[in-house]
């Protein structure tokens, strides 16, 4: 994703479906940023529709940038998230992109938390550990880095082979 995709100028509110369109990701992942980026708490209207607000929106975007494109884990972005909120590069102020009201756009009201569930006890008697476990050995997760170097390397010629093919039709 690595062209910049344009809001309309006239939308300050964005439902589910139209996030999942501009961001290419699924509602899930939505549904899931949700949780670990504080900033994107939803609004709903009275049916319930998920509203996303435009500064949501702009984060939105960085962030499907910095997990697919960069490929950092959610904690590495939300980190450079922070860094680009605090150095100005990136604003989410709603004043920021606020055009002046119309009477046509809906009124959201804010989406209730639910509480956490405490976590139930288990009423079996945990028994001596057995030396049998089995352990799951992963690879450190420098492996990964030069593969999604050369993964960039690829798709950078893709690119190019696809703008030479354009311009010889």
């Amino acid at each position: 994703m690595s062209e910049k995709i344009e809001l309309p100028q006239d939308q300050e509110f964005f439902k589910l479906n139209e996030v999942c369109k501009l961001a290419n990701v699924q509602p899930y992942m939505l549904r899931f940023w949700g949780t670990e980026f504080e900033q994107l708490e939803t609004t709903t209207t009275e049916t319930g529709q998920r509203l996303y607000t435009r500064p949501q929106m702009t984060l939105i975007l960085e962030i499907r940038r910095l997990l697919f494109d960069e490929g950092l884990t959610i904690a590495g972005a939300r980190r450079e998230i922070e860094n680009l909120v605090e150095s100005g590069k990136l604003d989410l102020s709603d004043e920021a992109t606020q055009g002046p009201p119309t009477s046509k756009k809906p009124v959201p009201k804010q989406r209730k938390r639910k509480a956490a569930k405490p976590k139930r006890k288990s009423k079996v008697e945990p028994g001596p550990e057995k030396e049998t476990a089995t352990k799951v050995d992963k690879g450190p997760h420098a492996d990964v880095q030069p593969l999604l170097a050369t993964l960039r390397g690829i798709r950078k010629e893709l690119a190019e082979i696809v703008e030479e093919l354009k311009a010889e039709s």
